[in-house]
């Protein structure tokens, strides 16, 4: 239990970094999504939508709003509207980024002592 609620925190971080570091391009659904595809939850509009626990309908809409600048859309399958997206060369970048602040913010958190 302990672990998955430091992955969370760790993710909520990242979600944060990602907003702070797109300086308004992003809604916090935006960088949720872009945070767990980046993450390898997920790639798709469906996987996404169940992983982070909101609407598919959110996150297609999301996913139109990125769809060229943060987002490009592999496939799309008619039926089901399950849309296969990955993350542009801007998007990895601004991703890869908040990952590597985060991590070393943890790391450098978790090497200092303990104060009584």
């Amino acid at each position: 239990m302990m672990e998955r609620d430091e992955a969370a925190t760790r993710f909520m971080a990242v979600v944060d970094r990602l907003l702070k570091a797109a300086r308004g391009e992003l809604q916090p659904t935006g960088a949720a999504i872009l945070a767990a595809i980046d993450q390898g939850v997920g790639s798709d509009s469906r996987s996404l939508a169940n992983s982070l626990g909101i609407a598919h309908a959110l996150v297609l809409r999301e996913i139109s709003t990125l769809s060229g600048t943060m987002l490009h859309v592999v496939r799309r399958d008619d039926r089901t509207q399950r849309t296969f997206v990955e993350l542009t060369v801007r998007a990895q970048t601004i991703a890869l980024a908040a990952s590597t602040a985060v991590n070393e913010h943890s790391v450098s958190s978790s090497a200092l002592p303990e104060t009584p």
